[in-house]
């Protein structure tokens, strides 16, 4: 229905879209920009294969979803009232972006590139800009204006969607442990498989787990668990997400275990936690 490209916009890429109220496969290709779609009108019952789940989220006129640069996405949906056509508004910030705004926020505290997609959520900022960018697009404004634009939301998604990262690892001699503690920094939200992290070492599950032990002192799912926890300890302080939200980000969908397991490292409940700790 609509894309900046044809008003020459270089530095992002906007479309509005017409899409099915129903569709049983959709495979969105890992790309190079970060997604953001933002639904202007109709529902949608929305499901995401995430590993080996699915993720249900209701989208409705407002709602958004994010799928960063590079990650790929299976979907399936059908809308609840029977509306055979939804309108969604997309818009594409190049990786490059991405990363140039995440360096420079690196001076002040430490951040990475958005690195799991988001579905069926609200946020009032980025609901707004992203109508603002429609409306200027639509005008012709030069691409000077979607440059600036592109930044802001950058920093926008950098700051308030779950990039409060764990800090920078210790580096490890052993390039066979640096590449496995990196796919579980990556991984927070995933349980390890140790098969698959052997693989990735090119060791054995034998050998990985007393290599591994040998370099870090843990198991790779106690170092995972403690990854996880701090990264909620930071989401906690940092961030207004629900309780509920932190958990499933950091790999706990079910709450009770979440403030079960958080209990067990901080001695305390996430929200009591949250209040002791929040900063001002």
């Amino acid at each position: 229905m609509f894309d900046s490209r044809e008003v020459g916009w270089r530095s992002a890429h906007l479309e509005v879209l017409e899409i099915s109220g129903h569709a049983e496969h959709v495979s969105l290709p890992g790309v190079d920009a970060h997604l953001i779609d933002l639904q202007l009108d109709g529902s949608r019952t929305v499901q995401r294969r995430d590993d080996r789940r699915w993720v249900t989220g209701a989208m409705r006129p407002g709602s958004l979803a994010i799928k960063p640069s590079q990650r790929s996405s299976l979907l399936r949906w059908d809308s609840p009232a029977g509306d055979t056509v939804i309108r969604q508004l997309r818009l594409l910030i190049p990786a490059t972006t991405m990363e140039r705004m995440a360096d420079d926020l690196r001076e002040f505290e430490p951040v990475s590139a958005l690195s799991s997609s988001r579905l069926a959520f609200d946020d009032d900022m980025l609901r707004t800009t992203l109508l603002q960018l429609e409306r200027a697009a639509r005008a012709g404004v030069s691409d000077l204006y979607a440059a600036a634009a592109a930044e802001f939301v950058a920093v926008h998604l950098l700051t308030d969607h779950g990039t409060v990262p764990a800090p920078r690892r210790k580096l490890f001699e052993d390039a066979r442990i640096s590449q496995v503690v990196d796919m579980l920094h990556a991984r927070l939200d995933v349980t390890p498989d140790l098969g698959e992290l052997a693989s990735v070492a090119g060791l054995s599950r034998f050998h990985l787990l007393r290599l591994f032990r040998q370099k870090t002192g843990e198991t790779p799912s106690v170092y995972h668990r403690r990854l996880r926890l701090e990264q909620a300890q930071r989401l906690l302080c940092r961030t207004d997400l629900p309780v509920a939200e932190i958990g499933r980000r950091c790999g706990y969908p079910d709450p009770s275990h979440f403030g079960k397991s958080f209990r067990s490292l901080t001695g305390t409940a996430p929200a009591t936690y949250r209040r002791e700790h929040r900063r001002r």
